[in-house]
């Protein structure tokens, strides 16, 4: 099979590798799309260290089973799955409290290592576990939007609690999982403020129905934000863009009793925040890693087509194209969701 395969900072190579064969408890698929997220173009940048080269990168894939292992009991060939990246080790402390398998120190994380390869390549193969089948309205390319979209949705209505008609939401960043976001309150049918410096993705969140969106550049944010909320501020920041002045900003637009949801990466940056202002706002910070438990939840969200997530999708690019698409990625605001057809 022809596969991406990263070697090094700045080493991606379509390579010719041996098909994958499925074992006892996995099933072998045929990958239809692959999206390509902002961790792969970060980690062949060398500016993001989670993956150890070589691997196969893609964490983001839908596909059709071909084959399965004989210990499998729920799939067959024919369907049409989607894959959960991170699977807990089940026999660490956290795990046997209960905690999610982004808690778990010893998790098997897919698309990161040569070990547990990812989806940009012509197939993959996958344990039955991990796997979700996809609603039959849902379309293969629509469904590689699953895992940065349950990202949003998980933010949304497990960490953050939630968006009704009621609250005020602003949402920092308009990359992929701040418009996913976007769209996720706004199926909910609250009015949502999107806060983004960058023309171009403004005017994609604008296009996916943002009832208002700020440049943080042209005037006092705060100021921008209060005028829009009666002077009450957000009763649900969603904090998607991992900007230092996004970070800080948060603490300062967060209505009285409010909820702050992190779900943009920053990790390895310390900022100056005036923490205090949340004692006297009774707000709460919640940090949210992932989307665990919520594939299941997300793909119910897609099949219902309350929204279209298809404009979140700008570039397409054929797998012999994976430099190319890399690179447009890295460019970071001249597209939303890259996806790869292998």
């Amino acid at each position: 099979m022809k596969a991406a395969v990263l070697r090094g900072v700045h080493d991606l190579r379509l390579e010719e590798l041996p098909d994958p064969q499925p074992s006892y408890n996995e099933v072998l698929i045929r990958v239809k799309a692959a999206g390509v997220c902002g961790t792969d173009v970060h980690m062949w940048e060398g500016t993001n260290t989670e993956g150890t080269f070589p691997f196969i990168p893609g964490h983001e894939w839908a596909g059709e089973v071909v084959e399965v292992g004989g210990g499998v009991k729920t799939l067959s060939a024919g369907d049409r799955v989607v894959a959960e990246v991170p699977i807990k080790c089940r026999v660490c402390h956290n795990c046997k409290d209960g905690m999610d398998p982004n808690m778990c120190p010893d998790f098997e994380l897919y698309g990161f290592s040569w070990e547990y390869p990812g989806g940009m390549a012509e197939y993959t193969v996958a344990k039955e576990e991990r796997l979700f089948t996809i609603p039959d309205n849902v379309s293969y390319e629509e469904a590689a939007l699953v895992e940065p979209l349950s990202v949003a949705y998980h933010g949304v209505w497990s960490s953050g609690g939630g968006a009704a008609p009621h609250d005020r939401v602003v949402v920092f960043g308009a990359g992929p999982i701040g418009l996913l976001a976007l769209l996720t309150c706004k199926a909910s049918g609250a009015p949502v403020i999107v806060v983004e410096p960058q023309p171009v993705r403004g005017q994609m969140a604008r296009d996916l129905g943002a009832d208002v969106v700020i440049d943080p550049t042209a005037g006092d944010l705060v100021e921008q934000v209060l005028d829009r909320t009666d002077s009450r501020g957000a009763t649900l920041v969603l904090e998607c863009s991992g900007s230092n002045a996004a970070l800080e900003a948060t603490i300062d637009v967060v209505a009285k009793q409010g909820r702050i949801v992190l779900i943009g990466q920053s990790v390895g940056r310390k900022i100056p925040l005036e923490i205090g202002k949340t004692i006297f706002q009774g707000a709460t910070i919640a940090g949210s890693s992932g989307s665990p438990y919520f594939f299941s939840k997300t793909l119910t969200f897609m099949s219902r087509r309350l929204v279209d997530l298809t404009p979140v999708i700008t570039h397409q690019f054929p797998l012999a194209d994976v430099l190319e698409a890399f690179e447009l990625g890295q460019k970071a605001t001249d597209s939303a969701k890259i996806l790869l057809i292998p």
